[in-house]
């Protein structure tokens, strides 16, 4: 059986082009593993959330957001220092009552201070409500910085968020 050269020419390119596509993904994951060492070097790391895998009620969404005359107003992950009061708002994937949140303020790197806790907010919900807040108000302006607030469902870490101040 004679190979015809187009074949074999063929193959070779596909080596080649596989080769050099493995080469380049590599050398991204490195890239991208070196960037992120250096971005959490500068602040504390987020604890990792040990939300239970069957868990029946989880956090979806969890965000920041402006005070307006004492409600929360729009979304934001920035405050200036005369911002006193910051709101945490969090989507839950269903509503049950009964379902227990706890809110851990922290300020993670704050003017020499690292991740000291600030306060903490227990909040039980009620019959169809999957939508919960908890806010932090400042009697003075903020420090600079950069602040995090974990959510806790039912006793497990489930989201973390953070915002800064500057």
């Amino acid at each position: 059986m004679k190979i015809h050269s187009g074949w074999i020419a063929g193959a070779m390119l596909l080596c080649v082009v596989l080769a050099c596509n493995l080469n380049k993904n590599g050398n991204n994951s490195n890239n991208s593993n070196n960037s992120n060492k250096n971005r959490n070097e500068n602040t504390a790391k987020a604890p990792t959330p040990n939300r239970p895998a069957n868990a029946d009620v989880y956090v979806n969404r969890v965000y920041m957001a402006m005070d307006k005359n004492g409600e929360p107003g729009s979304e934001t992950s920035s405050y200036e220092p005369a911002d006193h009061k910051v709101h945490c708002l969090i989507e839950l994937n269903k509503a049950k009552k009964g379902t227990q949140i706890r809110f851990v303020w922290k300020a993670v790197d704050v003017e020499g201070e690292k991740d000291k806790e600030i306060r903490t907010t227990d909040y039980t919900t009620n019959s169809f409500e999957n939508k919960v807040q908890s806010f932090l108000k400042w009697p003075k302006d903020w420090s600079k910085g950069t602040y995090r607030v974990e959510v806790y469902i039912n006793g497990s870490l489930d989201k973390t968020i953070d915002y800064t101040v500057g």
